[in-house]
């Protein structure tokens, strides 16, 4: 169940109020119930919020914090709030913080230890060798975020799956508009295997092109450090960089040749950023004093038939007997299964006899 204030922040995430709107409306009030009762008592808020103001105060008189939820529910997406115990505390530090994740997948991923993985979408065959044996080290020991894009960001979510690690995807849109369109099947192989894909857009939200650079900022702030695999002077990627640098975060960059336009970004990096070069994935580990026993990595490997079980959840709950009937496993054994999965917070147990992912809504 969500408070007062966590379902204040879902409504307005899915009304489309940036993060800096909502705490200076926020701000405003003696907290969820002064909101709601006096919302269109104060003026200021129609000056701060602006085009958003007439749908957030609809929904605020027609109560439809439970239709949002409900919305949530259907897709298998939960919320973390910046009221919410599970709101990462990295994120607490930055600046225009976002008061509301759309999650669907492992949300314990939030606070676990984030490096991010970035770079150009037209990966060269260096670069994608690069990202891959990088990502391949470093997803032992941390919690490789990234953007979904195509190119690096795709090989690095792809090479940890791979690899059996933890990934963190971070959308410019809502959850169920995965862009590109064609890395749905990878958006849900992240989910399937224990990742998370987060956005701070409303569940519907369109993935429109002024949201990726404002994204960025959750991408760097989730991590201790960001690692450049390759970037052009004209890039996305840049913008991360500088952000990660404001947030106080290490930022890490592999050469290019010097040639090759396609590195013209990276090796700038390396020109302006002090320590900011790095030729194997074990300079960032020195860098973090990590040796192989400090391993992050979650070692327990699902069985098929607990793969199975999730694979039947990923599309959202399930009652027992419907799990029997879609695995095919019986009854008995299936009860030990769920009990163990649930143990170690891959699944949630419902109402009803129902199981979800973690992370699901209860």
């Amino acid at each position: 169940m969500y408070t007062a204030e966590e379902k204040i922040c879902i409504l307005m995430g899915e009304s489309g109020v940036s993060s800096s709107k909502f705490f200076q409306v926020w701000s405003l009030f003696d907290g969820a119930e002064d909101l709601t009762a006096n919302f269109d008592k104060r003026e200021e808020v129609k000056t701060i919020l602006g085009g958003s103001y007439s749908a957030v105060s609809g929904a605020l008189k027609k109560r439809q914090f439970d239709k949002s939820v409900e919305r949530m529910y259907k897709y298998s997406v939960s919320a973390v709030t910046y009221f919410s115990s599970d709101y990462p505390e990295t994120l607490r530090e930055i600046d225009e913080r976002p008061y509301v994740l759309f999650c669907k997948g492992n949300v314990k991923l939030l606070s676990s230890q984030c490096l991010a993985v970035v770079g150009t979408r037209k990966a060269s065959s260096y670069g994608r060798r690069v990202t891959k044996d990088f990502t391949a080290v470093l997803s032992d020991y941390f919690t490789i975020v990234s953007g979904l894009a195509y190119g690096v960001d795709s090989i690095a979510h792809e090479t940890t799956l791979e690899e059996r690690g933890n990934t963190i995807a971070v959308l410019g849109g809502g959850l169920i508009n995965v862009y590109p369109a064609a890395n749905q099947g990878l958006a849900d192989r992240i989910v399937q295997n224990g990742g998370l894909l987060v956005s701070e857009y409303g569940v519907e939200a369109q993935p429109f092109a002024y949201r990726f650079p404002h994204r960025n900022r959750i991408v760097s702030g989730l991590s201790k450090g960001v690692l450049v695999c390759q970037a052009p002077l004209k890039s996305g990627t840049n913008s991360t960089v500088e952000l990660a640098l404001n947030q106080g975060r290490d930022v890490f960059v592999v050469p290019g040749e010097i040639y090759d336009v396609g590195y013209g970004g990276s090796n700038s990096l390396i020109k302006s950023v002090q320590g900011a070069c790095v030729t194997t994935p074990r300079d960032i580990l020195d860098f973090y004093g990590l040796d192989r026993g400090e391993s992050a990595k979650e070692t327990y490997q699902m069985s098929i038939e607990e793969q199975a079980i999730v694979n039947a959840l990923s599309v959202g709950q399930l009652s027992f007997d419907e799990l029997v009937i879609q695995t095919g496993i019986s009854p008995a054994e299936l009860n030990f299964l769920l009990a163990n999965l649930e143990l170690r917070s891959i699944i949630a147990k419902l109402a009803g006899n129902a199981y979800r992912l973690y992370g699901g809504i209860e």
